[in-house]
């Protein structure tokens, strides 16, 4: 079966990805951080249970500790959990759909964190796939919920809704352009957050960049998937426009090309290597200039990540030959993609 960041989303020339993460906590029980080893497990038990009630044979359940150490990173490469939740599998559960675009963590922050993932801009659809599963669990199970606050949840800041959502943005355009920061700024004011989604500070890998919501009290959970939306939108239409100016300059298109014969030619490639030079590649896909589906461009970033490839591969993997495979794929794969580009005569 197909995992969700392999099929296709709207708006993907731009927007890779949408997550919904509801934080929940079953009443009658501590907090995660006040739990044994053996209540936690109890917990993981009865929501395997009530989720093989009400939904028969739609998950799996795993606990951390039986996961190789390359397929529990690989996890948090995808985005399927957060990185926080496998740096230690005492106690936790990961329990998945076949295609992972429904999750459930069990005791990490929270007793649970329910989140769904698809691919492209699809708020309402991730928040329609987490709240469906919410309101199951949550008949079977009972969650900590207050009239005046909201659900309760161990952090004090995601009381409320308890509703983490983003959507994960490639701005190679707006970050040649150098306006990310002023962007950031101009959202931070608005009750979001633009942060690069992997990297450090103003360098990002590849671009890449996660717009989510930051409040959670005093807002429902719609208000807070529209105004988000509306500003996915707005940024998805800027880097557009940025796009049209950056093909008409010849100096990048120097550079695009450039970008696609590191992709077509390369024998050894690292991750951030990989990914700087997609960024760039990917406005000629958008463009048109260069045959490749926008969901295969969006699938690679996933699917070529350094776990990942060492997961999925038959042979043990050190980083020379992870990126000799790296380089071996890509190049197959955008092997006569596009035309030559026209020549230059100076006159």
């Amino acid at each position: 079966m197909s995992k969700w960041y392999q099929l296709s989303g709207s708006e993907n020339d731009t927007a890779i990805c949408t997550k919904v993460a509801l934080a929940r906590n079953i009443a009658g029980h501590n907090f995660t951080i006040r739990l044994s080893t053996q209540e936690k497990d109890q917990i993981a038990e009865e929501v395997e249970n009530a989720l093989e009630q009400q939904l028969p044979g739609k998950f799996e359940a795993t606990r951390m500790k039986d996961f190789p150490r390359d397929a529990a990173i690989s996890l948090a490469e995808r985005g399927t959990v957060s990185p926080e939740f496998i740096s230690s599998t005492e106690g936790r559960t990961f329990i998945t759909s076949r295609d992972e675009s429904l999750t459930v963590m069990v005791c990490e922050e929270d007793h649970l964190k329910i989140q769904a993932m698809l691919p492209g801009l699809e708020l309402d659809k991730s928040y329609a796939l987490a709240d469906q599963l919410d309101t199951v669990l949550d008949e079977s199970l009972g969650f900590s919920f207050d009239k005046k606050l909201g659900y309760l949840t161990q952090c004090p800041t995601n009381i409320g809704t308890a509703m983490r959502a983003s959507v994960m943005l490639q701005l190679p355009a707006l970050h040649i352009r150098g306006t990310i920061s002023n962007l950031a700024r101009t959202v931070s004011k608005l009750g979001l957050r633009l942060t690069g989604s992997f990297g450090v500070g103003s360098r990002p890998v590849g671009s890449l960049y996660t717009l989510s919501n930051q409040m959670t009290l005093g807002i429902s959970e719609e208000a807070a998937l529209a105004n988000l939306k509306s500003f996915s939108l707005s940024i998805i239409q800027q880097e557009r426009d940025a796009r049209e100016e950056l093909m008409s300059n010849l100096r990048f298109q120097d550079m695009l090309w450039r970008s696609y014969g590191t992709l077509k030619n390369a024998r050894v490639m690292s991750y951030s290597e990989f990914m700087e030079a997609l960024s760039v590649v990917r406005i000629g896909i958008a463009n048109g200039e260069i045959d490749l589906p926008m969901t295969r461009a969006n699938e690679l970033i996933f699917s070529q990540q350094p776990a990942t490839l060492n997961s999925e591969s038959d042979d043990e993997l050190d980083r020379q030959k992870r990126d000799e495979l790296r380089a071996r794929e890509i190049r197959g794969i955008f092997e006569d993609k596009a035309p030559e580009p026209p020549r230059q005569i100076d006159e």
